[in-house]
């Protein structure tokens, strides 16, 4: 016979060994009152606990062979052995702190392991499966008792100790997971918080971990059960009533007691209808259970934290319809990533709407069960890839709900719900990745940088440039040497390979949400938003300031100069405007933005390579002073004037858009009168630069003024190649292949247009070359011209002889 467990009675095996006496030793010790504080312990509790339930799956393991073999009976003595193993460790390790501090919980773990071993021996694989499920969780809510015992007692190293016994909510997908618990103990060892404190967060923290667990093994259930997995349906069934277990005296608190009383039955219930494999009985509880539920609420959120939930709420159920409509049409699956990524966003907010289903039912009842049905509806329709448009109408009206009942809405500069969502598409990318499509990992990869782009990127560029580089870097080529996500999946490298990179993305995406989450001070603010109108501006008034100093320097009339400005103020008026109708009238992707931002960098190269090359023939090649009394006023006059206004039009609104928008994301973290005197200070500093140029332009020589004015081109040329294929790149446009002897500076970047891929580098490549190959050809014009002159000179002066 094995080992027999109840309460502190104590039956030994005959079949038994030195281990085992050594383990039944120290369980005498902690039956004879000698508690063994969990940091004392040889072997730690949670290890302990792990072990436990690494030895009842080997039982269950043990019954799976069973059932394949034509003898089963050794199969179910090792099964109930290992039962004794695990009954053993239990009482060699945790029980005497279990015994003294929680016995309700050392009560559960006796019966779950009694459980298990008769349903072991007697081959019952369901049974033991259900006690396994009871197991755990019984372990778990000791575990939860002696933290808090600990806490109440002082001994924060104890407390630590069995906190580490615990299981957490989902850690990503559905929100960002903190430790609260581990930083409150912290606290307390610091004295920068009190026990009482500390046992409050704690109780809170795992209470919301366990409510979640709970919710998640109903979901379990149902899935096994529709499946027809007996074994894995019973597991969750005892797993379930052990998460109520720990809840069960908060929710009898919250809930009443019948109703509590209620809920216990309906888990029996349901655990037996699992063991009997009877589905629709499992179904019936399973829904009583959730009706049940659906005014718990395990925490008390405060209104930042409903805030936050409720933009994740409305953001998942937007994305719903943004993501299926691409990936169904005609009752087929049309993109496969779009349409799984669908189905997760539906899950996520079903999962994010149970959190806060008390909160909508307590402002609209109504409103709350119709949100429900309309997230029912939707897996209904999605599952048989019907209508995008019915799809649609029911986003929409759940949409307004959540607008309705709890006064939220998300968008792209939701910082929190950026990052969630970031997760959710890299998680995605490395799904598609494992499974060999790389197609659909790099889609979901663009789709991943619209989201980091449009929205944490534009705060960072300004207030943590190098940090905003290194995360660009990661998304596409690579930094640091290292190859980028773009780049591992052009060359379908290993999912090992770009898990790596992942896991190296996501550590700079922690940092940088660590970082916009402190907020900005006002001088910073001004800082900031100074710094936005020079870095944008300075390179069009450096370009227009040029212009319009030649106009002056060669005294033509100020309707030229009028063009330039019509030119500026109409782009300055597109660019809001642009900004707004992306707002209100139609969806301007990112990749779009960046194609006309790389578009407008490539046509002002054009236009400035024209520019240069015609000042560089007049002022080394043609008679400049000739020129500009003879030919300016005929060249405007021909068709030049509106060359001028395209000029200031295309430097303007190449970097207008993406202004405006820098300066609605920066009002989102500073105030207004702060932004509005950075932005003018900065004003003034390029106008100031502005009129300098105008006045060097009236005092310098001509030749001089122009031979700078040249270069300067020359150089803005060759950074809006480089910037303009950047744009182009990050559209999905173009490919990226990293260049790692090129070195990552932010100087390089933002002066030269120098960035550390192939083709920005070819592209500036090429256009000195066919820069130096029209400046060759016009010098060689000229020394041909000058040689002609000077053959001509002696016979002209023969001539006037005769």
């Amino acid at each position: 016979m094995g080992i027999f467990l109840h309460q502190s009675t104590l039956t030994l095996p005959a079949r038994w060994h030195p281990i085992r006496w050594g383990l039944c030793l120290l369980f005498i010790l902690g039956m004879g009152g000698i508690n063994i504080p969990a940091h004392a312990q040889t072997t730690p509790a949670w290890d302990s606990a792990q072990q436990i339930r690494d030895l009842a799956f080997q039982a269950q393991s043990e019954l799976y062979a069973a059932a394949r073999a034509s003898d089963p009976a050794p199969h179910h003595q090792t099964a109930a052995d290992l039962m004794d193993d695990a009954a053993q460790t239990y009482a060699a390790t945790v029980q005497p702190s279990y015994q003294k501090f929680a016995p309700e919980a050392d009560a559960l773990v006796l019966d779950s392991l009694t459980r298990a071993r008769t349903a072991a021996m007697n081959g019952a694989s369901s049974s033991l499966a259900a006690a396994r499920g009871r197991l755990w969780t019984a372990l778990l809510q000791g575990s939860q008792t002696l933290t808090l015992s600990m806490l109440e007692a002082g001994d924060s190293a104890s407390a630590a100790e069995w906190l580490r016994l615990r299981e957490y909510r989902e850690a990503t997908r559905v929100s960002t997971v903190d430790d609260p618990s581990a930083v409150a103990i912290v606290d307390v060892k610091q004295n920068q918080l009190s026990a009482g404190e500390a046992a409050g967060i704690v109780a809170n923290d795992l209470r919301d971990a366990y409510f979640f667990r709970l919710r998640d093994s109903l979901n379990q259930i149902e899935d096994a059960a529709e499946k027809n997995f007996p074994t894995r349906a019973a597991e969750w069934a005892g797993q379930a009533a052990g998460y109520f277990s720990i809840l069960q005296a908060d929710m009898s608190e919250k809930l009443g007691a019948n109703e509590t009383a209620a809920l216990r039955d309906s888990f029996s219930a349901l655990e037996a209808a699992a063991l009997n494999e009877d589905w629709s009985g499992v179904q019936a509880q399973v829904n009583d259970i959730r009706a049940a539920l659906s005014n718990y609420q395990p925490v008390k959120l405060t209104p930042a934290e409903i805030a936050k939930r409720g933009s994740l709420l409305y953001l998942f159920t937007d994305l719903i319809y943004v993501e299926y409509k691409d990936g169904v049409r005609d009752g087929q699956i049309t993109l496969a990533i779009e349409y799984q990524e669908a189905i997760t966003f539906r899950g996520q907010a079903e999962v994010v709407f149970e959190e806060l289903r008390p909160f909508i039912a307590e402002a609209d009842a109504n409103a709350a069960a119709r949100l429900e049905a309309i997230l029912g509806e939707l897996e209904t329709v999605m599952l048989a890839l019907g209508d995008p448009q019915d799809v649609k109408v029911l986003v929409d009206e759940g949409l307004g709900i959540i607008e309705s009942t709890l006064k939220v809405s998300a968008d792209a500069n939701d910082m929190s719900a950026s990052f969630t969502i970031l997760d959710t598409f890299l998680n995605d990318m490395l799904t598609a990745v494992r499974e060999g499509r790389y197609e659909d990992a790099e889609r979901t990869r663009i789709e991943a940088y619209a989201i980091f782009e449009s929205g944490p990127e534009q705060r960072l560029a300004h207030r943590a440039p190098i940090l905003s580089r290194e995360l660009e870097g990661l998304f596409w080529e690579g930094t640091e040497g290292q190859k980028g996500l773009a780049t591992l999946i052009a060359e379908k490298a290993t999912a090992e390979e770009i898990a790596a990179s992942t896991n190296q993305l996501n550590v700079k995406l922690n940092e940088a949400e660590d970082f916009l989450s402190i907020g900005m001070s006002g001088l910073l603010a001004v800082i900031n938003s100074m710094v936005i109108i020079l870095r944008e501006g300075l390179e069009a008034v450096l370009i227009l300031g040029a212009i319009l100093g030649y106009l002056r320097a060669t005294n033509s009339p100020r309707k030229f100069s009028a063009w330039v400005y019509a030119g500026t103020a109409a782009a300055i008026a597109l660019s809001v405007f642009t900004w707004w109708a992306a707002q209100s009238l139609i969806t301007i992707t990112v990749a779009q933005r960046e194609i006309i931002e790389g578009v407008a960098s490539l046509v002002a190269v054009a236009v400035l390579f024209y520019v240069t090359n015609w000042l560089f023939e007049k002022v080394y090649v043609a008679d400049w002073i000739a020129f500009v009394k003879e030919q300016v006023g005929k060249a405007v006059n021909a068709g030049s004037a509106l060359a001028l206004a395209g000029l200031g039009f295309t430097v303007v609104y190449r970097e207008g858009f993406e202004t405006v928008l820098f300066y609605q994301a920066l009002l989102f973290d500073a105030g207004a009168s702060s932004v509005w005197l950075g932005f003018i200070i900065g004003s003034l500093i390029i106008v100031g630069v502005a009129y300098a140029i105008l006045k060097l332009s009236k005092r310098l020589p001509l030749k001089p003024f122009f031979t700078v004015t040249g270069l300067l081109l020359m150089l803005l040329a060759f950074n809006f190649m480089g910037s303009g294929i950047r744009e182009l790149q990050e559209a999905g446009l173009i490919s990226a292949h990293l260049l790692t002897w090129i070195p990552e500076n932010l100087i390089l970047m933002e002066l030269f247009g120098i960035f550390p891929t192939f083709e920005t580098t070819l592209a500036q490549v090429l256009f000195l070359l066919i820069l130096l190959a029209t400046f060759s050809f016009s010098l060689w014009r000229k020394q041909k011209q000058s040689t002609a002159r000077f053959i001509s000179q002696p016979k002209t002066s023969q001539l006037s002889k005769e």
